[in-house]
């Protein structure tokens, strides 16, 4: 009979920066869609709310580990408000101009 075979399962973990940058990558989609949900008035504004709690669902699968799902949260709270004063200057300059801001 013959015995089983040990498997070592970190030699399957992906690599610390290939999850980093699927952390920040996860972090900024979900930031701008929330960003667009937050922005259009339409019925419209439920489609990006769906799309950002699928990538959530997804990325909550993908990592199990408390820290990747804390610092995905923060990211994505982090880009979300970067995202939504960007819009908020690029909007306001373009409803009042240059000329406004001076």
């Amino acid at each position: 009979m013959t015995e089983p075979m040990d498997l070592d399962l970190d030699e399957y973990e992906e690599p610390r920066w290939k999850s980093i940058l699927w952390i920040l990558l996860y972090s900024l989609v979900c930031g701008l869609l929330l960003m667009a949900f937050s922005l259009i008035a339409s019925i419209v504004k439920f489609v990006f709310s769906l799309a950002a709690l699928f990538l959530i669902i997804r990325f909550f699968k993908r990592y199990e580990r408390w820290g990747a799902r804390g610092a995905f949260i923060a990211l994505t709270v982090v880009f979300y408000f970067l995202s939504a004063v960007i819009a908020a200057f690029f909007i306001y300059m373009q409803q009042y101009g240059p000329a406004a801001s001076g």
